[in-house]
């Protein structure tokens, strides 16, 4: 009995002794699991401050922690920068990813108005006019371009974001195409490839040429003989329910529309004219059978507003001009960073990821240069979106110039700018960075022109060759002095 008793004790105290090891374990796990928390919590903290001091006011230098040489860890974590990495890259550059931040505003390119030229009361006449280009609503993939001097068909045909590998096949084939002239008209449209399908090219009053690709992928030309007639034409007209209304009741085509627009979408913002204010314009139309075609160029404009006259003009080289021969373009800078800088990945519509070997497009350059490097805007603009995303792009921001024009900067360390914000040609809007997936410190800059991506490096930046000959000017005075008596109300 005596030995029942002890036995059963025993029992008690090794069930005692598993209770309080499986205690202890218990209690072991909790505390770990407590310390991982905690460095989880310290860790993400340098990020969130960081964030809070991406909108800082732009006189605000960057600290010393983010000016550094690449070796050093970029701001917010993300990566490790190599110093002086010949492949600094990044491949989710598409900004298709979620945003994890984001500061973005709606902006209606007929509101913008990044440069003062003109009186208020004067902008709100002439930016009617272009108002009407968003009434005439263009398919995304049709273009249509007047020549100006110094264009070449690469320069015509980037502007819907193809590469000169057409433009060359195509002048291969014919090499009339190398002799484009100013005041000619070029109108194209891309399948659903975004390759070139249809180009139809204004040589003259009397000639037309169509170039239309086959199932082969070569181009068959057609060249026909115009029987029209142009006519010269005065068209006046004052605002009732809209402008837009008032143009096509004249009969002006939506492809005269987007000539003024692309020509004056620098100099004004998009207000709308009163009811009653005047205008005339100056337009060159074809007709065949006294009917008219769609083809036709405007030469001059001439609004009337609370009194006073406000002109656009065409010169010989395919550019407007107000009456004095002054400008009413806007220039940009084609690198934007103070200095040139190394380019460590360069634009490649076709590059291939290295390591799932999938075509993976470079849709800009990549400059590799130190975390907290300035960034300058290329010309003027206004910030459409600052926004975070750590998946792909990292700090970013977009800026609209103009109707036609924006360009996106990424894998920031520190935006300088607001959404919303009006910013002039090399005014700082941001500090490099390495930030979101990137394999080393540096700036990804893309350059898009009706919202596709260009070579930033090649593209013909808008606002370049814009003065005139001594000999070209006098004859543009005598044509604008012509111009004022055509359009005097």
């Amino acid at each position: 009995m005596a030995q029942h008793v002890k036995l059963a004790r025993e029992r008690r105290k090794r069930k005692s002794r598993i209770k309080a090891l499986i205690f202890f374990f218990a209690l072991i796990c909790i505390c770990l699991g407590g310390l991982l928390s905690l460095k989880d919590t310290v860790e993400q903290k340098p990020e969130k401050t960081t964030e809070s001091a991406a909108y800082q006011p732009l006189q605000e230098e960057a600290t010393p922690a983010q000016i550094t040489s690449g070796s050093d860890q970029a701001v917010g974590g993300d990566t490790i920068a190599q110093k002086n990495s010949d492949d600094a890259t990044s491949y989710d550059d598409e900004l298709t990813g979620k945003d994890d931040e984001s500061e973005s505003i709606t902006i209606d390119p007929d509101d913008l108005n990044t440069s003062e030229p003109l009186p208020k009361d004067a902008q709100a006449a002439v930016d009617d006019l272009i108002d009407a280009a968003t009434q005439a609503k263009r398919i995304t993939d049709q273009f249509s371009h007047t020549i100006v001097r110094g264009d070449t068909l690469k320069d015509v045909l980037e502007l819907s974001g193809l590469e000169d590998e057409t433009s060359k096949n195509l002048i291969a084939s014919y090499p009339e195409l190398k002799n484009l002239r100013p005041g000619q008209q070029m109108y194209w449209i891309l399948d659903n490839e975004n390759d070139l399908e249809y180009l139809n090219w204004l040589v003259s009053e009397k000639e037309e040429r169509i170039y239309e690709r086959k199932s082969d992928g070569k181009f068959a030309r057609q060249i026909v003989e115009k029987k029209s007639i142009w006519k010269k034409e005065v068209l006046k007209g004052t605002v009732d329910t809209s402008f837009h209304a008032a143009l096509k009741n004249l009969g002006l085509d939506s492809r005269q529309i987007s000539q003024l627009t692309s020509a004056l979408q620098w100099q004004f913002s998009m207000n709308k004219l009163k009811k009653g204010d005047a205008f005339a314009i100056l337009v060159s139309r074809e007709y065949l059978d006294n009917k008219l075609t769609g083809q036709g160029n405007v030469e001059a404009i001439h609004i009337k507003n609370l009194g006073k006259s406000y002109y656009a003009i065409q010169a010989e080289n395919g550019r407007y001009y107000n009456r004095q021969g002054e400008t009413l373009g806007k220039g940009f800078a084609r690198f934007p960073i103070q200095r040139q800088a190394r380019i460590s990945s360069p634009f490649n519509p076709k590059r291939r990821h290295p390591v799932t070997g999938r075509v993976r497009p470079h849709n800009g350059v990549d400059f590799a240069l130190p975390i907290g490097t300035p960034v300058i805007a290329p010309a003027d603009g206004v910030v459409e979106k600052v926004a975070y995303q750590s998946g792909g792009a990292g700090r970013y921001v977009v800026l609209r110039h103009g109707r036609e024009y924006q360009t996106v900067y990424m894998h920031l360390s520190k935006p300088l700018v607001r959404a919303g914000q009006t910013v002039k040609r090399g005014e700082r809007i941001a500090l490099s960075g390495n930030t979101g997936i990137s394999t080393g410190a540096h700036l990804h800059y893309e350059f898009h022109i009706n919202g596709r991506p260009v070579n930033p490096m090649t593209v013909k930046l808008p606002g370049t060759s814009n003065a005139m000959r001594e000999d070209e000017r006098r004859r543009f005075i005598t044509k604008a002095r012509s111009v004022e008596r055509q359009l005097k109300f």
